[in-house]
């Protein structure tokens, strides 16, 4: 039995909230569970330096000091550095950078800013999940304002966590969407970023206490296979509201 009474394919219970931050060009509030990431997008009217064609997407990522007890620090270390290089990623999988230009063919970046204001597990993937609807709310607006000629867009987004976990005795189960207590004693832990065409973006695998088999990281994949498309189906519906 899990720690929450989930079945092991069950998401915790998520939710998006879009345009959360009004002054942002692209914003949303995600909640999985207990944990709340505030994901804005913003536009910076240049590129960096070492690009010589298209536009670019970038992704900062940090947690609020009073997200997890003890009270952690500001400044995000290698940890907050890795995944923001992991959100990076995965955003710029559902990019056509070639077309993040304007008309007149100048380059832009977008900068995406995951900021987690409560923390119990899976922040990094709630973040790229609601990192994409605010982009996707950034570049509608860019194309309503005419500082884009065509939708980069290519696909939508999401991620989540799966993982080996033990409940009693036995061998460990494959479960579904991680909270604290879980992937803190997780033989495995996987988070699996996918796009919502079937691709996968990137799969990143840690045996924390102990290996695992083909057969084992097959039954995570598809658990991760169902949730990323139940959270693709709710990132649809938000932006469809809107």
């Amino acid at each position: 039995m899990r720690s929450d009474d989930r079945a092991s394919d069950q998401l915790r219970p998520c939710s998006i909230e879009p345009g959360f931050i009004t002054r942002a060009l692209g914003s949303a509030l995600i909640r999985t569970g207990d944990t709340r990431v505030i994901c804005t997008a913003s536009l910076e009217e240049r590129a960096p330096g070492w690009l010589r064609e298209g536009g670019w997407v970038t992704a900062q990522y940090a947690m609020l000091p009073g997200a997890t007890t003890p009270r952690g620090r500001r400044d995000p270390g290698g940890r907050g550095k890795e995944i923001q290089r992991l959100i990076g990623r995965s955003l710029r999988a559902s990019v056509d950078l070639s077309a993040l230009v304007t008309p007149a063919g100048d380059s832009m970046s977008i900068v995406c800013d995951c900021d987690v204001i409560e923390a119990d597990g899976g922040t990094r993937t709630a973040s790229i999940t609601g990192a994409f609807v605010a982009l996707r709310i950034a570049v509608h607006r860019l194309l309503e304002q005419g500082k884009i000629a065509a939708d980069p867009i290519r696909a939508a987004v999401a991620a989540v966590s799966v993982g080996l976990v033990r409940s009693g005795e036995g061998e460990p189960k494959a479960v579904l969407d991680l909270n604290y207590v879980e992937d803190s004693a997780a033989v495995v832990d996987l988070n699996v970023v996918g796009l919502d065409d079937g691709g996968l973006v990137e799969v990143q695998g840690t045996g924390e206490d102990g290996s695992f088999s083909r057969a084992q990281l097959d039954a995570m994949l598809d658990l991760a296979e169902l949730g990323i498309g139940r959270l693709h189906a709710a990132q649809r519906e938000v932006l469809g509201a809107r």
